[in-house]
């Protein structure tokens, strides 16, 4: 009787350990979260390991890194940040495994024409949004554009500095559920907004009318998706990086529209 109590006693006290083992934290680019959300899903379904995800501009991602937090895995819009992780020790690798590139989304009644988007985007009259640069690769990214057409149109650049709306991606916002583009459009902030294409491909299916147009190859920029896992990372976040660059893992990217 004593033996039977103490096994059941073990098996309660391993079972309460296990409950009380937090799951595994991944930070990744606000752009990744429809996709990652389904490789963490496949992941879980396979390994019996669901991560926690937490999304936002890779720039803010990487400072917590930077202050202490250790997540076991980092995906990031931009290669700067997790090489920077890498040198100062705390991500083990900087590997790239997918691209965005750019395009411009219109509000509902707004025609978009790819010839004329640097004209449309120099118009006074269209408020321009973007993310922020310096926080999201996306508002670097976008910077480059601009300096791209100021290439083609002397000028560009400063008067595209001056207009540009910094709306999206300042902070990492933790309650956030889905991707904030289509609440830009709905509550009316701006009437042009440069994301990704992948952001815009979602933000559509949220916003009746939107339309979008991925800019030219004369002036678009290609973003450089990279992962790392960091030192407290484990079996489990190598397993995760191993499935994101699979066959299964990169259907998964294509089909939210990376390449």
């Amino acid at each position: 009787m004593l033996r039977s109590i103490l096994v059941v006693f073990a098996l309660a006290c391993a079972a309460s350990v296990h409950a009380q083992t937090p799951a595994p934290s991944l930070y990744a680019a606000g752009s990744l979260r429809l996709a990652f959300d389904d490789i963490i899903a496949l992941h879980a379904a396979r390994t019996g390991t669901r991560f926690a995800p937490t999304y936002g501009p890779s720039g803010k991602l990487r400072e917590e890194i930077e202050k202490g937090s250790v997540p076991a895995v980092f995906a990031s819009a931009a290669a700067q940040h997790t090489e920077a992780l890498m040198k100062a020790g705390k991500l083990r690798a900087s590997t790239v495994f997918t691209r965005n590139s750019l395009c411009l989304m219109a509000a509902p009644g707004i025609a978009l024409r790819q010839e004329a988007l640097p004209e449309m985007l120099l118009d006074p009259g269209l408020r321009l949004g973007t993310s922020a640069p310096g926080a999201d690769p996306a508002g670097d990214y976008t910077w480059v554009l601009f300096r791209n057409i100021d290439k083609l149109r002397p000028g560009s650049y400063a008067a595209l500095d001056a207009k540009a709306l910094k709306l999206t991606g300042r902070e990492v916002a933790r309650d956030e559920k889905d991707l904030p583009y289509a609440r830009v459009f709905q509550e009316q902030r701006a009437d042009l907004f440069i994301t990704y294409c992948t952001n815009a491909v979602a933000t559509a299916k949220f916003v009746p009318g939107l339309t979008w147009v991925r800019f030219g190859a004369d002036i678009n920029v290609s973003g450089t998706y990279t992962i790392g896992v960091t030192e407290a990372g484990g079996k489990a976040a190598e397993e995760l990086v191993s499935l994101v660059m699979s066959p299964d893992g990169q259907a998964i990217l294509e089909r939210y529209g990376f390449k």
